[in-house]
């Protein structure tokens, strides 16, 4: 397994312990720098390019929500804090996790896992195999009736009939099919762009649809099995003109 670098940043001593205390039991991560506020932290981010920041969000002069609004790129980040009602706000920030003091030492863990599921995804992005393709570069078909996403700690295969469609959730989407619904971490963009286009049509910011599952439209609404999805307005005309060019 590799290993995750971190930092810490808390202007609270008892809490910036606990914290070191917790990695200190995780043979794969390792703790690069301890920060007690923003200053200090923006400098060791510069300095130590760490895989995983763990931020408080009320520190004095600069408060971590703040901080983090400053950064073009930030590392896998998780917040710490005592104020719930900072969660989403901290979400729209793509923070991958949100812990509420006092942290527990197992939710403390799954923060974790969540955050090296997002680094491995980032270093090796889990995408159709279509799209190292020639064909799937020239939109055309790609021979593979299947992608394959990371999911869980394990790589599933995806076949395209199976897939209703696709949901977004910020940094992660779904994957709904007969079956089941699969959770992984990608853009939707990433996949619009690799797969068949033939099959699937983005029709809002959060959905891409299968084609072939279809059962009716409606006003501004696709029926797929028990589902009601909307159709943007920005995306109805090019998603109506594919629909026409299918009615025989």
């Amino acid at each position: 397994m590799n290993n995750y670098t971190c930092i810490i940043v808390d202007d609270e001593p008892l809490a910036r312990q606990l914290l070191l205390s917790y990695i200190e039991k995780i043979s794969y991560l390792e703790v690069t720098a301890v920060c007690q506020n923003a200053i200090e932290a923006k400098l060791a981010l510069q300095q130590k390019h760490p895989d995983i920041l763990f931020i408080d969000i009320m520190m004095p002069n600069l408060s971590g929500i703040d901080f983090l609004k400053m950064l073009q790129k930030k590392p896998a980040t998780v917040l710490t804090t005592a104020h719930a009602e900072y969660a989403i706000e901290g979400y729209t920030l793509d923070v991958i996790d949100y812990l509420l003091k006092p942290i527990e030492f197992d939710r403390f863990f799954k923060a974790t896992n969540k955050c090296m599921e997002w680094l491995s995804f980032t270093n090796h992005k889990a995408i159709p195999y279509s799209q190292v393709t020639k064909n799937s570069q020239d939109n055309i078909a790609p021979k593979e009736n299947y992608f394959f996403v990371k999911s869980d700690f394990k790589i599933v295969k995806v076949l395209y009939d199976d897939v209703l469609y696709i949901e977004a959730l910020q940094k992660y989407v779904r994957i709904h099919t007969y079956k089941e619904r699969i959770i992984t971490l990608t853009s939707m963009s990433q996949l619009s762009n690799t797969l068949p286009q033939q099959t699937f049509c983005r029709i809002h910011r959060s959905h891409i649809i299968n084609l072939d599952k279809i059962e009716s439209i409606e006003g501004n609404t696709v029926h797929i099995n028990k589902f009601s999805l909307p159709i943007s307005k920005s995306l109805k005309e090019e998603f109506l003109n594919i629909i026409k060019s299918k009615i025989k």
